[in-house]
């Protein structure tokens, strides 16, 4: 399995909830930040999102934009405007609406998923933060088809809805993501972009695959077809950060998920990942995660996804 499909399958995304939302410009909404998984796409008319760390974005009809974890944002329309919170328009979608209005009128749809814990935060760290997929990539591509069938399951009553509409939300995520490396800056560091990278990929693949391994600097190397040095300073240049952090942060992940999800013992989880004793799995983990292993398992095993 490749490294993006293994990380979908820990995200684990669920609990869709969208609404389709109509507004008389001027309009706006504020939302607040969050740790779930954004998502939507312009039907008609056009919207600005801005969000608190500053990132900006016009989108036009038929765009789709995805955000993981994101800050506190808001939509909103041209002109002067005032945001209400977006709670009002989700419990009634044509609050924006005004009778006999022949303002600028945008139609859009709002939707909403929550990942397992604690993987939404590898998601937004090792991936970038806004995908935004410009409305001709969305009609020539699977997004749209999606996008609508996603829409007929949401809105159906049907035997085996949750299942199938959590299903496409993980096929929704994957095509999403896929778009972002050809479309982010080359500056912009991350998980997709070591991927189409052909030495960091190959390095990453074997990782992903051999977790559990005595992994080295020098064997992630020759995986890589490049000297210790080079394939350093092309790896953190490529993902962000050192071949050995990103490592151990898939390492916690991978024990993170198992911690919550299984009844594997302690020492089971350090072999499986690569450490040779609990105590230095232990040292790891709470270095990496802020607690102990078995604290961890106690607070989050059964604990409900946010």
């Amino acid at each position: 399995m490749d490294p993006l499909s293994r990380v979908v399958e820990l995200l684990q995304p669920r609990a869709v909830a969208w609404r389709v939302i109509k507004a008389h410009a001027p309009w706006g909404l504020k939302f607040p930040a969050s740790k779930l998984v954004i998502f939507g796409q312009v039907m008609q008319g056009s919207c600005t999102m801005d969000r608190e760390d500053g990132v900006s974005l016009t989108l036009c009809s038929g765009d789709f934009l995805l955000m993981a974890a994101p800050p506190a944002w808001t939509l909103h329309s041209s002109g002067t405007w005032r945001a209400i919170d977006f709670t009002r328009a989700f419990d009634d979608p044509s609050i924006l609406l005004r009778a006999h209005d022949d303002g600028e009128r945008t139609i859009f749809i709002a939707g909403r998923f929550s990942l397992a814990l604690p993987h939404a935060e590898f998601l937004t760290r090792w991936t970038v933060p806004v995908v935004h997929v410009r409305a001709a990539e969305v009609a020539r591509g699977r997004l749209g088809a999606l996008l609508a069938i996603l829409g007929e399951e949401v809105l159906a009553d049907r035997p085996g809805r949750s299942l199938v509409s959590d299903r496409l939300l993980e096929i929704l995520l994957v095509e999403a993501l896929r778009h972002a490396p050809s479309r982010a800056p080359a500056a912009q560091p991350g998980l997709l972009a070591g991927l189409t990278d052909p030495h960091v990929g190959r390095a990453l693949r074997f990782m992903h695959d051999n977790v559990g391994s005595a992994w080295t600097v020098e064997a992630m190397a020759r995986q890589a077809s490049l000297s210790r040095s080079a394939f350093s300073a092309r790896f953190s240049a490529v993902v962000g950060t050192s071949p050995m952090e990103y490592l151990i942060s898939w390492r916690m992940t991978v024990a993170q998920h198992a911690l919550m999800n299984s009844t594997l013992s302690l020492s089971r989880i350090a072999e499986m990942i690569g450490y040779q004793s609990v105590s230095a799995f232990s040292l790891a983990f709470k270095n990496s995660v802020g607690c102990p292993p078995s604290a961890y398992r106690k607070g989050h095993t059964g604990t409900d996804r946010a």
